[in-house]
């Protein structure tokens, strides 16, 4: 990491709806993060299998959110 050596996670926080944590995943990774550390966004969603997926998408493949969002839908 050439601006931080150290590990940064980002916490905690409510229940989102799914577009809007998939947002927040998606702005992370666009702003330079490895990765990102969802629970509760996965967890209390109800269709967590397909949000996680949404996730993954967003994160590996470079999906944007509004496309994981559709992928979540159609899951």
């Amino acid at each position: 990491m050439a601006c931080c050596p150290v590990t940064i996670v980002i916490t905690g926080g409510k229940k989102l709806p799914e577009l809007e944590a998939l947002e927040l995943a998606y702005n992370a990774i666009q702003s330079g993060a490895a990765c990102v550390d969802i629970g509760r966004n996965v967890f209390q969603s109800e269709k967590s299998s397909a949000m996680i997926q949404a996730v993954g998408a967003v994160v590996h493949k470079g999906m944007k959110s509004k496309e994981a969002f559709q992928m979540f839908n159609d899951l």
